[in-house]
This record gives C-alpha cells, structure tokens and sequence, in this order.
C-alpha cells in the first residue's frame, strides 16, 4: 500500500463517489427496508448451575423447558432460567420429544426406541418404550422410525400414544422403498407428515382412517441431506446438503440468498421467528448463519454452535450455553467484497464518509491495512491502490457509506 503525499492534487471534478453498503457480509446487522445497516442478532450467555461441559442435542418444549442431552445423558432447565439438574441417563443417543395430549391429560415422551420416560409438568417417571424412535405426534397418533428397520414408519392407534396393536383401524406401519435410503427424521409439515432420507423427502399423507393413508410418489432426490438441519419456516421446508441449502414447498428447490455463498459444513439448524439459524462454516471460521426465509437477508454470528433448539426463544451450545436475541444488541461489523469501483486502473481513496454511529473503519488494499477511528464520521484516508476491501464496526445504525476516489492516470 503507498500513501500519496498531501501535495498531490485533484480537482473536484476528478473524484467520484461509490456508495458502499449495498453488499458485503455482515455480522451481527441486519438491512432496514431503506437499506441502513442495524444491530441485531445478540447473544446472551446462560449462567446456570448443573450444566453440561457440551451438549450433542438440544430440545425447548412448548411449556418453555430447556433439554440438553450429552454423552447418554439428558438435563433439563425449568423455564429455562432454572438450574440445570439430571432428568435422565442411560440413553444410547439423542431421544426424541414428542408432546402427547391425549384426553385432559398432556406429557411428553422421551425415549431413544430402548428406554422411555414420561415427563409431565412437575413430574418424570419411566415409561413403556414405543418400537420406534425420531417420533412426532401427528393428528392423535404417534409416528416415529422403527428401531430395527430403518426404512419403516410405524404409528400408534388414534389418541394413545402407547397402543401399538396392529389392526385396520389401530397401529400399523408402511415400508418405504430403498433408492432414498434410510429414514432420518420425521417432520410435521403443513398437513403431511415427511420422511426425511438419507437421500431425499418421501410425503406421507396419513390423516383420517389408517386405510386411507398413502404414500406420495414425488420427485424429491437430493445429496446427501444433514438430518440435524431440517427445520419448518416460513411456510416452507429448509434443509442443507453438502452442496448448499434447500427448500421443499411441494418441490425441492436450491435456495441461494445473496451472502450465503461461503457458509458450509453446515451441522445444525433451527427456525424461529421467520429466520432459520444455523450452525457451520464461513471459511475456517465457525459461525451461526442467521437466514431470512421471506427476507432473502443473511448475517452471521461469530460463535460455533454444536447444537441449536427454538420454540419463540432461540438456544445454542457451543462454548457454553446461549441464547440468541434476535433485536438485542449494541454492536455489529459489516464487510465489503474486494471492490474495484468498476475499473482496473490505480486510483486514490482520498477519504470514506459515513453518516450514522460508525466505531472504526479498516481499509485493506495491496495486502496492507489501516483502521480509522474517531473524528466524527468523515475518515480522511489517502490511499493508493487498485483493490480494495473496507470493514466496518458500528455501534447503532448506519445509514450511508461512501467513498470519494479518484483515478490516477
């Protein structure tokens, strides 16, 4: 990077002005609908006692519960404020939640598809294990993956979740074919019930009478799917694969909001509120990619996240416990593409100005860096290069970025 001398002279008619903010990457912002850049996204770090060192799965319950399941072992957090304390051990991996109300009576079962329990609002107690695990309740019944084929639905008589009598109109099971692979999980979406594959969705419409349930024929192949990421928002189906985010509404499609390109090994997911969250990669760095469903926005938050859970509150556990605070935050950072200012020739940034609560400004060009700090919202720059990418650190809103440069000839 070379600085140009002060002496070094242009006249108002050679400088030109690019705005800046209208791409880039951002961490901990989100755009207003007149494009400023806003802090959002906070994280909040969970202090209780009883915690687990790490956490493999998390579950909220509807009643507001926080479960964290770690190595056989599951916790629970009463209203998610509470201490942390052992709800049960033994398990061979993360069980599944499914929330039953059957008559005036409303429980949960807890089991891995070898032990069971039933836990209710104040109480917990050992339970008879259903033949299945993944399960969700789904109109009175519960569905759930057959422990020892993988590629069996099986579901419970109408209004009780523990009768597993096979008859016409009672429990009963459907094997799904072998192209798609295994079954993962088991997701309510709309009023079909989704098999999610190894390699694909399979849609099961299993209301009414068990006669009347029939598998879809769909065209619904994809790569390999991360069963950990497979959330409902929005009115669509999201899910990652190791080539990029989809979306299922009846047909799978390759969704690709701009600022997503560079997200992989994507592990983790969650959707609250109109965004999916997810845990994986941005380069080498972990991040929580945070994506409007309807928005099309993305920003990210700089923490790993080996599992996440929602249920109008969002939680993840990475190097501890947190929950994300989607309007609640006082700082964030937003980062240019490498911008040429739609020329190769060299060019000289003679300052970059910016209107709103900037904190610092880094500017990076020829493999050099510089950061501007204080004296108002104008950064007096002088630098010369060809290339340039600027970093941004706010701590309220900003509502306009822009350089004034000049080509060199």
């Amino acid at each position: 990077m070379r600085y140009v001398p002060r002496s070094t002279e242009f006249s108002d008619g050679d400088y030109k002005a690019k705005y800046l903010l209208s791409g880039g990457r951002l961490f901990g912002l989100r755009r207003t609908a007149e494009g400023a850049l806003v802090p959002a996204f906070g994280t909040e770090k969970l202090q209780q006692e009883g915690m687990p060192a790490a956490a493999q799965a998390a579950y909220f319950s509807s009643g507001g519960d926080l479960y964290l399941y770690n190595s056989g072992s599951l916790y629970r957090s009463t209203g998610a404020y509470g201490n942390f304390f052992l709800f049960g051990s033994n398990f061979t991996s993360p069980p599944f939640f499914a929330e039953c109300h059957e008559g005036e009576e409303d429980f949960a079962i807890i089991s891995d598809g070898s032990l069971a329990l039933r836990a209710e609002e104040s109480s917990v107690q050992d339970d008879t294990c259903p033949p299945v695990c993944s399960a969700v309740v789904h109109y009175s019944r519960l569905f759930g993956v057959d422990t020892s084929d993988k590629r069996m639905v099986r579901w419970s008589a109408a209004g009780d979740a523990h009768d597993w009598t096979e008859n016409i109109s009672g429990a009963g099971y459907v094997r799904l074919d072998a192209p798609r692979g295994d079954i993962s999980k088991l997701v309510v979406f709309d009023d079909k019930l989704i098999a999610v594959r190894k390699y694909g969705l399979t849609v099961l419409r299993v209301f009414g009478d068990a006669e009347s349930f029939r598998v879809d024929v769909t065209d619904t192949d994809t790569d390999e799917i991360v069963a950990d990421t497979v959330s409902v928002c929005g009115g669509k189906l999201y899910f990652f694969t190791p080539s990029g985010l989809y979306r299922y509404d009846g047909t799978v499609e390759k969704y690709e909001p701009e600022g997503l390109e560079e997200f992989c090994e994507a592990a983790c997911a969650a959707a609250c509120g109109g965004w999916l969250y997810a845990g994986g990669k941005l380069g080498e760095d972990d991040v929580i990619a945070c994506i409007g469903c309807e928005s099309g926005e993305v920003s990210y938050i700089k923490q790993r996240a080996d599992c996440i859970c929602a249920a109008g509150r969002v939680f993840f556990f990475g190097d501890g416990l947190y929950e994300i605070k989607p309007d609640a935050t006082s700082s964030g950072e937003w980062e240019s593409d490498v911008l040429d200012f739609g020329t190769p020739e060299k060019k000289f940034l003679e300052r970059v100005e910016a209107a709103g609560s900037v904190s610092s400004l880094t500017v990076n060009c020829g493999g050099r860096s510089r950061t501007f700090t204080g004296g108002g919202n104008t950064f007096k720059t002088g630098i010369c290069g060809r290339q340039f990418t600027f970093s941004l650190v706010c701590s309220g809103k900003v509502y306009r970025l822009c350089a004034r440069y000049a080509i060199r000839r």
